[in-house]
Order: C-alpha cells, then sequence, then structure tokens
C-alpha cells in the first residue's frame, strides 16, 4: 500500500512525489518482507509449540568427558559451579573439570582448584584478547598437551556461573553415543523469581527452548548454541583447536561447525542448565549490547555464507540459522528506519494537508495514526503478551518462580522486547567495552538443584602448575 500521500487534491512537487514513491516502495516491499520472513518463522514455531522434543535412548557406553570453564573474576560463583557437577550422577572417573582463570584480579583461580578443577591460569595484557574465546583457545592447548592421554571424547562448555541438574552428563552422553557431534541443553534460571528483569531475561530463553528449539529437534533440525552449556566431540578441538574467538563464541561455533564441517547442533530437552540472570537494566543493556555487535559481524560473514550453502546442500538448517542472525540486522531496520519512516509519514501528510486546507486532513491524520497504533499493539504488545503466557502455561513446572510472578513478567514482556532491540541497536553502532556483570548469590545454589550436599572431589591427576603468559 502506497502510503505517502494519503491525501489527494493537491499534488505535491513532482520530486517530491518521486521521492515519497521511493521511500514507499522501500518500506512496503523491500524492508517490511524481511521483517516479515524473520518473524513468519519464529511465528510458526509458536503455532507448533504442541510438537515434542526427540527424546535420546538410554547410551550403551558412557563416554570420557572434559569439562570446560572459562572464568574472569569469578570468585563469588566458580566454587559452586565445580560443587555442582561433583554432585553429577555420572561416574566421576569418566570426567574431569577444567578451568582457565582468565586475566583474574581475584581468588577465583585458588577456589575452583579447591573445589576440585584443574585450574590454568591465563594473563594477557592485550585488551583485545580479554574474551573467552582466547581463554578457551588457551586452555584448549593446554589441555591437548598435557592431557591427551586421558582420551575424552568429548567436551562440555559451561560459564563459571552455570548450575547444572545431576544427569546433565548423562543425558549428554545419551545424545552423543546416538551420534550428535554438537548440542545444546534445556537453559533455565538461577534467579528467575529475584525481579522483572531476571525473570524477563530468563523467560526469554525458556520460550526459544519450548518453542525454536523443540521444533527443531522434533524435525530433525538443527538449533542455535545460546545461553548455557554446550557439547561437542573432541574431534572437533584436534581437527581445528577452538576457532571461534568472537565475543559470541558459542553462536559463532554452531555457524562454524554447520558451514565448515556439516555438523548441526541437536538439542537435547532433558539435560537442564541453570544460568545466573542480570539483575539491573544496566546489565542487561550491556550483556545485550556485546552480545549483537558480535551476531551482526558473525551474519556478514557466516550467516551469508549459511544463505548461499542452503542451494549448494538443500537444508533448511542453512536457511533457519541464517535467518535466526538475521534477527540482529532487522532490530536495527526496526529501530532506525521504521520510527523515523511513519513519523515522516504523519508529519508529511499532517502539514501537507494543513498548509493546503485539505477537507479532512485533520481526520484522516488521526485515523492514520490511530491504524498505526492498533497494528503496532496487536503485532507486538500483544503478541509478545500472548507467547511469553503460553510459554508459562507450558513450563511453570519446571520453572524455580511462583506462576503469580511469571505472569507479571509476561505482561511485562513487550517492554522487554523495546530494551532488547534498543540494546542491539546500540551494540551495533557503537562498540561496546566488557563489563563484569554482577552476579546474584541469593538463586539457586549446588545443593538446591543437585539435592544432595557435593562435597569437593579431588581429581584422578593433581592439577598442574599455574601458566602465566607475560
Amino acid at each position: 500500500m502506497n502510503l505517502i500521500p494519503m491525501l489527494s487534491g493537491v499534488t505535491p512537487p513532482a520530486a517530491v512525489t518521486k521521492m515519497n514513491e521511493i521511500l514507499s516502495f522501500i518500506n512496503d516491499q523491500v524492508l517490511l518482507s524481511i521483517i516479515g520472513a524473520a518473524f513468519f518463522v519464529q511465528l510458526l514455531y509458536i503455532i507448533l509449540f504442541f510438537v515434542k522434543a526427540k527424546k535420546y535412548p538410554k547410551a550403551e557406553k558412557k563416554h570420557k568427558f572434559g569439562i570446560v570453564i572459562p572464568a574472569r573474576n569469578e570468585s563469588s560463583v566458580i566454587a559452586d559451579t565445580v560443587k555442582c557437577l561433583l554432585a553429577s550422577d555420572y561416574p566421576r572417573e569418566l570426567f574431569d573439570i577444567f578451568v582457565v582463570a582468565d586475566n583474574c584480579t581475584d581468588n577465583t583461580a585458588e577456589l575452583a582448584r579447591e573445589a576440585g578443577a584443574i585450574v590454568y591460569e591465563r594473563f594477557d595484557p592485550d585488551p583485545k584478547h580479554h574474551k573467552a574465546g582466547y581463554a578457551l583457545k588457551y586452555l584448549f592447548e593446554k589441555i591437548m598437551e598435557e592431557h591427551k592421554d586421558k582420551g575424552y571424547e568429548a567436551f562440555i562448555k559451561f560459564d563459571a556461573d552455570n548450575l547444572m541438574e545431576r544427569d546433565y552428563i548423562s543425558r549428554m552422553n545419551d545424545a552423543f553415543d546416538a551420534g550428535v557431534k554438537c548440542a545444546r541443553g534445556y537453559s533455565n534460571s538461577k534467579n528467575i523469581d529475584q525481579n522483572i528483569i531476571t525473570g524477563i531475561s530468563g523467560l526469554w530463553y525458556i520460550r526459544d527452548c519450548r518453542f525454536a528449539s523443540n521444533f527443531r529437534s522434533a524435525i530433525g533440525q538443527g538449533t542455535m548454541l545460546g545461553g548455557a552449556g554446550m557439547m561437542f566431540a573432541a574431534e572437533i578441538i584436534e581437527k581445528h583447536g577452538w576457532d571461534c574467538l568472537s565475543a559470541s563464541d558459542d553462536t559463532e561455533f554452531t555457524m562454524r561447525r554447520l558451514n565448515q564441517d556439516k555438523i548441526k547442533t541437536m538439542y537435547v530437552q532433558d539435560a537442564v542448565v541453570y544460568e545466573d540472570q542480570p539483575s539491573t537494566l544496566k546489565d542487561t543493556v550491556r550483556k545485550y549490547m556485546r552480545m549483537s555487535r558480535a551476531i551482526c559481524g558473525l551474519f556478514f560473514t557466516q550467516g551469508i555464507k549459511s544463505f548461499f550453502l542452503f542451494f549448494a546442500r538443500w537444508k533448511w538448517t542453512y536457511i533457519d540459522m541464517f535467518i535466526t542472525l538475521l534477527f540482529i540486522p532487522v532490530c536495527v531496520l526496526m529501530c532506525i528506519w521504521l520510527p523515523i519512516y511513519y513519523i515522516y509519514v504523519l508529519l508529511f501528510n499532517g502539514i501537507y494537508g494543513y498548509l493546503y486546507e485539505l477537507p479532512g486532513a485533520v481526520d484522516q491524520f488521526w485515523t492514520y495514526l490511530k491504524t498505526i497504533l492498533i497494528a503496532l499493539s496487536c503485532a507486538f504488545v500483544l503478541s509478545f503478551i500472548l507467547q511469553a503466557l503460553l510459554a508459562v502455561a507450558l513450563e511453570h513446572k519446571k520453572i524455580n518462580s511462583p506462576v503469580s510472578h511469571l505472569i507479571k513478567v509476561s505482561f511485562a514482556f513487550p517492554v522487554f522486547m523495546i530494551i532488547y532491540a534498543a540494546a542491539i541497536t546500540l551494540g551495533v553502532l557503537k562498540k561496546p567495552k566488557w563489563h563484569q556483570a554482577k552476579r546474584n548469590v541469593t538463586g539457586l545454589s549446588a545443593d538446591a538443584v543437585t539435592g544432595k550436599s557435593a562435597e569437593a572431589v579431588p581429581p584422578d591427576t593433581p592439577p598442574t602448575d599455574e601458566e602465566k603468559i607475560e
């Protein structure tokens, strides 16, 4: 529909008319089509909410795992994370826990070592290398050099603030034994009931698991690594090392494995991991700013590559991952182009009708404004509230929070989406700096998750001496 001009009776100058036609074509035929395509796929996942994720049979063999955790000034949470892992129901002799204390100025290394982890310390003065990807690259080099004889068949990466169910490794072992080379689990939240901000952030990941990841798993398609926890075959590290050095290394890992190795990331619904959500608006904005800039860069490299590989390999996962990465540019377009364009349309038609005293100009202006507001209310506000409520109805038994709190969170969901989109736009336009997020130690504890007290168990080989890069 050509929106400019909406009034008739007086013709604007030819140059203005041509410009308005071009703007209308760009908006209606190009940008709205891109936005519509991106959201249509997500809508499809929500409509098919009843589809059940794939269940992996109990493994015939228990494989050897290496658990890797990058940590930077995580003294408030690292011991609890190691403690939770040691309470796993998986045989202790079949997994080792490695922590890389990366450029720490606190006692993260000491606490992780006392808790039972094999610890390496890394110090690199280059601020460009102060990312988890560089820490993991260093850690895997040490593991391949000093622990290759352990015979690790797969690795699981956690963040320093994560907690996991006692059967997490077992469930990933089931998937690995079934032939899965890369997988993610169910992303739950440690502190979803702390406040509205943690509630919305936690529900965002739960919603993604319940809708998008469930459906992808059911039809045998890959998903995107995101949030906490990821499992991958040791052969990937043996072949590539850790080759993901962006600020969103999990997303980069997904795309590199898909594009380079034809390995899809599968979803393991029963492998539940809990993540500490940022509890302040400032930390939330910083988190998504940092993430968005990295993913935007990946869209124009790995995402575009995935788009073209679809036509060579004819696998839906390639287009699906392209569309998933496309959400970052789409958010930027929605935050910049749409407000500017529609404000221009309203002002142009309102001022044009007023100056030329066109009959009914004021009434048409307000009618058009109401139409925009109604469309936004239905397509944005109402839709996000409904999908949040649906996620709560389906998943509330798995969420450590009163339903009353989750309902409040659901009605605040559209506000979060505005903040989310604005943070993404700021992150793309302005290079964000790394800031230490405040950890929340009042949420779930290791004992609460595992249902037992986990004592530190020494690894089967003593920790190596601290390694330092001067």
